[in-house]
């Protein structure tokens, strides 16, 4: 009898024991998962953004940004963004005498976006741990204002978003603003405003 006791006591210990050691690796495990797959549950995120914008015949300059972005699906999103930068004299400026003054120096773009992302993957920032990333493509119509107009754009871009935290996402973009402008020339004509920026944004 006391064998048969000492043996069921044994082995209610060991089942305990093993019960304590693998739950907590269970459950390591689970907020893992969680943590890592956070991201995809939430679909608003809004952030703020800084880079050089090359204002088309003029010159390139440090632009602030704000920006909010909606998940629509897993692969699609749609992003508000509005940039604004300040202008400093072009060349043809210095030699002619510059073209206007004020608010009007002021470089400001609003548009409306749809993005997709192309791919997705995991970005291993340290051993053992991973963050969620994707290469996405973007295009939309806005509104430029500078120089005294108002022209209708057209943008699109390409960047990579990459999660640094379960809440905070870094963007890294660039984008083409396509628009008529007379600014320079006596006829309106198509041109181009290149943006490089990167920001941060957080998810609610």
């Amino acid at each position: 009898m006391e064998n048969w006791i000492q043996h069921f006591l044994l082995k209610a210990g060991a089942t305990a024991l093993a019960g304590l050691l693998v739950t907590p690796v269970a459950l390591a495990q689970e907020t893992e998962s969680t943590s890592a797959h956070r991201i995809d549950s939430e679909v608003l995120d809004l952030g703020v953004t800084a880079g050089v914008v090359n204002i088309a015949d003029f010159n390139g300059e440090w632009a602030l940004g704000v920006s909010a972005t909606f998940q629509a699906t897993e692969n699609f999103f749609l992003q508000y963004n509005f940039l604004q930068a300040d202008s400093s004299p072009s060349a043809y400026e210095n030699n002619q005498g510059r073209l206007f003054e004020g608010s009007d120096r002021t470089f400001r773009h609003y548009d409306l976006l749809v993005g997709y992302k192309v791919f997705q993957g995991e970005l291993f920032a340290s051993e053992g741990r991973a963050r969620l990333s994707s290469l996405y493509a973007v295009g939309g119509v806005g509104e430029t204002r500078f120089g005294g107009e108002e022209n209708f754009t057209t943008t699109l871009g390409v960047g990579y978003e990459a999660a640094l935290t379960r809440d905070i996402l870094l963007r890294i973009d660039y984008r083409a603003h396509l628009y008529d402008s007379s600014l320079i020339a006596d006829e309106e004509r198509s041109v181009t405003s290149n943006q490089m920026s990167a920001g941060l944004s957080y998810l609610f």
